[in-house]
């Protein structure tokens, strides 16, 4: 049992018991192969995690930060890919990375050939995988207008293209087989692509939602990373008996202004504020409670009556968003009194 009295709030309260049945589940689903695994640390930022990974026998990650990258260094994680084109001083601080820490091996995105050029000009055998656009609009290259970039990269000196990265954040359907569809349409314009590139690149492609089709293709790398906390978000995506929910947000009744509604110190600097306050926390133990509004340290809660409850209550929710949550928070507590500092949520270790 958790002695909740002290555990600070509001803050997050982690169970990495279900943190290993996660990775342990997701492992399963490609057959325990650590080669058809790239898994994404931006939900977790914590070297714990990534030394549970690594355990598990997983040589290869992605990042989406220097900070990030840094931290899977530090354990000498053996082949980080950086999920960003570098740039200005993301470009700088990537090269003192490779030379600090060279244990690892680090390659990372290119989706442009003016960038191209700037990365072959400062580099020597750099790895490098191409951008694609999948429909989500936010990086890369439409596959059908790639090959150009393609040739340019196999062309440059100093730069290795080593893979191509299929990242599809926009298909979530709900329902499994209209995700299926949805990958099938989107991915039309890849599965084109492949017969004109080498058959030897890593084809990285995927992200949490969309794991539960691609894993069964035995080509793909796939690249997940809620996976390891997981949320109410992507809970609705997956089976019941799959991933579970590894961490809550807790926190303390501090004030009850009216017979129906509750203070809590959860604002939304302690939980991810992008989604609507409808779902952007779950009570846990009171399933009809709803979040009517927060600011930047409160959340009013109406709580039907409020005669029962105690200024100090715990209360114990799950986030529909971890990722950003996560970011929120210095450290991770754990049931013990222990605690996982989140490391990487600062933007910068040493390099």
């Amino acid at each position: 049992m958790i002695d909740y009295t002290n555990i600070e709030s509001p803050g997050l309260l982690i169970n990495p018991k279900i943190v290993q049945a996660n990775i342990e589940w997701v492992f399963s689903q490609v057959g325990n192969n650590p080669a058809r695994l790239r898994p994404h640390i931006k939900t977790h930022k914590t070297r714990e995690v990534n030394q549970m990974l690594l355990a598990a026998g997983i040589t290869k990650f992605k990042a989406a930060t220097i900070a990030e990258a840094e931290l899977l260094a530090l354990d000498e994680a053996p082949d980080v890919l950086l999920s960003m084109q570098p740039t200005g001083t993301t470009l700088t601080r990537f090269l003192e990375l490779k030379n600090k820490y060279p244990k690892t091996s680090f390659a990372c995105l290119l989706d442009d050939n003016q960038t191209a050029h700037a990365l072959n000009d400062v580099s020597i055998n750099q790895r490098v995988y191409v951008d694609l656009n999948m429909g989500m609009n936010r990086t890369g290259i439409k596959p059908e207008d790639s090959v150009p970039l393609i040739n340019l990269i196999e062309q440059l000196p100093n730069l290795n293209l080593v893979g191509l990265h299929a990242y599809d954040g926009h298909i979530r359907d709900i329902n499994l087989e209209d995700r299926k569809k949805h990958i099938e349409q989107d991915f039309q314009s890849f599965y084109a692509l492949l017969p004109q590139v080498r058959n030897n690149l890593e084809l990285v492609v995927g992200g949490t939602p969309s794991f539960l089709v691609h894993h069964k293709n035995p080509n793909y790398v796939c690249s997940p990373g809620t996976f390891v906390f997981f949320d109410t978000g992507y809970a609705k995506l997956y089976p019941e008996n799959s991933l579970k929910l590894a961490v809550q947000v807790i926190g303390r009744v501090i004030s009850i202004p009216t017979n129906h509604t509750i203070s809590m110190d959860v604002g939304h600097k302690s939980v991810a504020p992008e989604n609507g306050i409808d779902n952007r926390l779950q009570f846990i133990d009171h399933p009809d409670w709803k979040l009517l509004s927060q600011s930047e340290e409160h959340g009013i809660v109406e709580v039907g009556d409020s005669s029962s409850i105690q200024i100090g209550d715990i209360i114990r929710m799950y986030p529909y968003h971890i990722c950003p949550t996560v970011a929120l928070h210095q450290y991770l507590q754990i049931g013990d009194g222990s605690v996982w500092k989140v490391a990487a949520r600062d933007r910068k270790i040493t390099v």
